[in-house]
């Protein structure tokens, strides 16, 4: 006997919705995009922080997108670039201008001893550091200063395994980098940390710091060769 008309057609139709629900289950199912967990910046701010002060040496870089750091009147420095290595030794190489004058110079601290270069002869003279125009400079203890006193750090976009963030700084935190500071000045930040390290890469620093300089300077720092072995010695 063959199946009647009913018949067939039921079989039609059960086929093809389990052809449909199989072809449904052919591919697997799509994996939800987890939830990024928010970054906690005051956290990152501090293990960077420490992060910075156990550094044996790194080297920096200080410009200035907008404006100069006024030391004294009619110094002003443009750019500083050298190395430090814990606890107190620092070479440094900077330029700027002094009134109508490019200058360019050197300094090497190591302890309580410091040199300078003479701008007009080229020459090294011994200097006490509390009558050097940069007898402050510490930029192992300014780095990670810095990185302790920003406040109400949010988070940026970040780039390629490294953080961004952007806050606000006491002027006076930058002291060991600058000199004197505007009292009670507020500046703003953006830092760039590395992810893995959680090194400090870059610090953008806007606003009017030393009470000599301009409003709307800003200043540029970048640091490198973390723990990279260097020598400082007296010159020569």
């Amino acid at each position: 006997m063959s199946p009647g008309p009913n018949l067939l057609v039921a079989a039609a139709i059960l086929a093809a919705v389990f052809g449909a629900h199989a072809c449904g289950r052919s591919g697997p199912s799509p994996t939800p995009t987890p939830t990024p967990t928010p970054v906690d910046t005051q956290k990152l701010l501090r293990e960077s922080g420490r992060a910075m002060e156990n550094l044996q040496s790194f080297h920096f870089r200080l410009s200035h997108r907008s404006g100069g750091t006024v030391l004294l009147p009619n110094l002003i420095i443009e750019e500083a670039e050298g190395d430090v290595i814990k606890p107190d030794k620092i070479s440094t190489e900077f330029s700027g201008t002094f009134g109508p004058f490019v200058i360019k110079s050197g300094l090497i601290t190591l302890g309580d001893d410091s040199y300078l270069t003479n701008p007009l002869t080229g020459r090294w003279e011994s200097v006490p550091r509390e009558v050097s125009p940069l007898g402050f400079f510490n930029p192992r203890r300014g780095i990670a200063a810095m990185m302790f006193q920003v406040e109400g750090a949010t988070m940026l976009p970040d780039g390629e395994d490294v953080y961004r963030l952007k806050g606000s700084l006491p002027a006076k935190a930058l002291a060991p980098l600058l000199g004197a500071t505007v009292e009670n000045a507020t500046v703003t930040v953006e830092l760039s940390v590395d992810a893995h390290r959680l090194y400090l890469l870059e610090a953008i620093v806007e606003g009017r710091v030393t009470p000599l300089e301009p409003d709307g300077t800003i200043r540029e720092i970048r640091l490198s060769r973390f723990n990279e072995p260097v020598v400082i010695e007296p010159p020569q």
